[in-house]
């Protein structure tokens, strides 16, 4: 199948300017912009990394959909006068047919401000095809959002499928119903889903944000052991600083995490496609594709030197901090490539609480690459993680104030004082 309109192929966005330009232009013409510097453009908000299906997770069965409405709850970074979205079939081998997509704001659960449902096209027609291995973008909606407001995108998938793009650790309750109910403004008989499915990203049309800050890491950027439905991970927090210091001129914060992933290797074993494809693999998709992009922020590492040797995750793939330096220091050229600024973390600590030694070539690796990562002059700046969550009485492992009990992941408070490390200057 031939990419169209606004379709992208696995290899990259292909798009049919006739038919993009045309859509946002019949938004912007009702948006009136006063000028030619005010023109609206448009800068992702909302964003999340696909994975795999995976059938040893225990919630695959909420992925697997026939004939039925799915109800994403969305979590905005900034508003915007217009939206559109996007819907993945990264990992299908066959096209996806999707049809009957609206937008709306929600009021509570999976109930939606009537007065403000909108129909979405793709092309202009209102049942599409996403194409294996690609995406697809919708037409432009005048819903106009407000900066961190909640929207829910409804779509129907009448043919059997288990989702070709699925997120693990959405963190937010999400709906799915039988029928085509994607119009209604509560969901007949639904179900939650804690998954993410087919749908990875939401754009605004915006004439005021200066772009995008696009975050990729693993579980800790993913959020895990954060409140579900409080949005409390650091990219939600360093958000809100911004917002609070830039007003409307704010980035976009958008979370590229995927739980268990590593920088150079693919998950391993059963839960292989839970942990996703490399980050050094996935970053163009994940990163550098999103819309407005204009700062990048990598935190990974963690699992690349704890995972090898442990589960499914053989010891060969034990990883030196040259070839993790490596690693960062061609992602960083990718983004100078584009003018993009690139910024890295160091790993934070994440020894046993009850003082069991971890390997000790765990964190001579840690420390070298965090030692990178203050001096190198390869990146644009850093945030230190590491100083920010560690207990200065015991430098390997969390403060106990900021651990959610696994002595690894943050508590809500661990996640809001790794926001508050960053130098907002960084963002400049």
């Amino acid at each position: 199948m031939q990419p169209n309109s606004a379709f992208a192929s696995k290899n990259g966005p292909v798009i049919r300017r006739a038919f993009a330009v045309a859509g946002f232009a019949a938004v912007l013409l009702c948006l009136q912009p006063r000028s030619e510097a005010q023109a609206p453009r448009w800068v992702g908000s909302w964003s999340t990394a696909a994975c795999a299906q995976d059938e040893a997770e225990p919630r695959h069965d909420q992925a697997e959909l026939k004939a039925e409405t799915v109800r994403q709850i969305v979590h905005l970074s900034i508003g915007g006068l217009a939206v559109r979205v996007r819907f993945s079939n990264t990992f299908g081998s066959a096209p996806l047919v999707l049809r009957s997509v609206h937008v709306a704001k929600v009021v509570k659960g999976s109930s939606i401000d009537a007065a403000g449902d909108l129909a979405v096209t793709v092309g202009g027609k209102s049942e599409f095809s996403v194409p294996a291995g690609g995406f697809v973008w919708s037409d432009a909606a005048a819903l106009s959002t407000e900066d961190t407001s909640d929207i829910a995108v409804s779509f129907f998938v009448p043919e059997k499928v288990t989702a070709p793009a699925i997120h693990y650790t959405a963190l937010q309750t999400s709906y799915k119903a039988s029928g085509d109910q994607s119009g209604s403004v509560e969901l007949t008989g639904a179900s939650k889903t804690t998954l993410r499915l087919i749908l990875t990203g939401v754009d605004v049309a915006s004439r005021t944000s200066p772009g995008a800050v696009v975050a990729m890491g693993s579980s800790t950027t993913d959020g895990a052991h954060s409140s579900m439905d409080k949005n409390k991970r650091w990219t939600d927090d360093l958000f809100l600083r911004l917002e609070s210091a830039d007003g409307a001129s704010a980035p976009g914060v958008l979370n590229s995490g995927i739980a268990g992933n590593r920088v150079l290797y693919d998950g391993r074993g059963s839960w292989g496609a839970v942990f996703g494809e490399a980050g050094i693999k996935r970053f163009d998709r994940d990163v550098l594709a999103q819309s407005g992009v204009k700062y990048v922020i990598v935190y990974e590492g963690g699992n690349d030197i704890r995972m090898p040797g442990h589960g499914s995750v053989p010891i060969e793939e034990t990883v030196s901090p040259e070839q993790m330096i490596g690693a960062f220091q061609i992602m960083a050229k990718k983004s100078h490539d584009r003018k993009l600024k690139f910024l890295a973390a160091t790993i934070a600590p994440s020894q046993n609480g009850d003082g069991t030694p971890d390997d000790p070539g765990w964190e001579k690796t840690r420390a070298a690459f965090n030692a990178w990562v203050r001096t190198t002059k390869e990146i644009d700046g850093f945030v230190d993680f590491d100083a920010a969550t560690r207990d200065p009485e015991h430098p390997t492992r969390l403060l106990p104030r900021y651990d959610s009990g696994d002595h690894l992941h943050p508590n809500d408070l661990g996640y809001q004082a790794m926001a508050d490390a960053f130098d907002l200057t960084l963002f400049q």
